[in-house]
């Protein structure tokens, strides 16, 4: 034990390369700090700080873009024809037709050479007002064999006649029909009908012994539209039938491209 007047010895001093770890050790803890304030990566589900993935939506089906107004009252007389246009007319070129409707306009592209009977048809009753004020009268949905919106009949009630009937042309391969393509209706007849239309609304292909379609064109503008009505259904909730929320073809204009 020291005595009351005995030196006490000097303090301790780190050696330089203590105090150089202490100062390392320091700023590491620093920068822990910072990293983990400013970290931006992926947080814990339900984080406030979290980016959820935008919802996509499959292009022709933007949700709410549709609006459809009155349907106009069925026409009082319709065009006829004496016999079926000229293929010539086609003039094995595309086409351009734009079906103004009550829900928006819808663009086709058709092609005369694939399918020169029905474009010359298609272009001619488009040219003579056939198609003006003329409802769809039918919607065939998931429930049924096939998926398709169906036009051109300006009575309303599937006995339009233009006055001829068209052959088959360009059926697809298997009956196979794809979303987008545009074709005429027919039934039970070789011979299809020459007024009614139909649009695909998704793919779908015909049972054995079935009638298939002849397919003149695709949609290329307005796909959403038909889409829309699809996604409503059938009136009364059928697979097919009128559909539920009315449209009607205003007016058909064509060019040649």
């Amino acid at each position: 034990m020291s005595g009351a007047g005995e030196r006490q010895p000097p303090p301790a001093v780190p050696s330089l390369r203590t105090a150089v770890l202490l100062v390392l050790a320091a700023l590491g803890a620093a920068a822990a700090l910072l990293l983990v304030s400013t970290w931006t990566g992926d947080p814990s589900p339900g984080s406030p700080t979290s980016s959820p993935t935008p919802a996509t939506t499959p292009p022709g089906r933007a949700a709410g873009a549709v609006t459809c107004s009155a349907p106009p009252p069925t026409p009082a007389t319709v065009p006829h024809l004496a016999s079926a246009p000229a293929p010539a007319i086609a003039a094995g070129a595309r086409w351009r037709a734009t079906l103004t409707t009550t829900c928006g306009v819808i663009r086709l592209e058709l092609d005369g050479a694939a399918a020169p009977a029905t474009v010359a048809s298609f272009v001619t009753l488009a040219r003579s007002g056939y198609w003006s004020d003329s409802v769809c009268h039918r919607l065939t949905t998931r429930q049924a064999a096939t998926g398709f919106l169906q036009c051109g009949d300006p009575t309303g009630r599937s006995l339009g006649d233009p006055g001829y009937g068209l052959p088959l042309e360009n059926a697809p391969p298997g009956g196979h029909y794809v979303r987008g393509m545009v074709g005429m209706a027919r039934g039970d007849d070789v011979r299809g009908t020459a007024g009614e239309f139909l649009m695909v609304h998704r793919d779908f292909t015909v049972t054995a012994g079935a009638p298939v379609y002849s397919v003149f064109g695709r949609v290329v503008e307005g796909q959403e539209i038909i889409d829309h009505i699809a996604a409503q259904g059938g009136e009364d909730t059928r697979p097919d039938a009128p559909p539920f929320t009315s449209i009607s073809v205003l007016t058909v204009s064509v060019v040649r491209d």
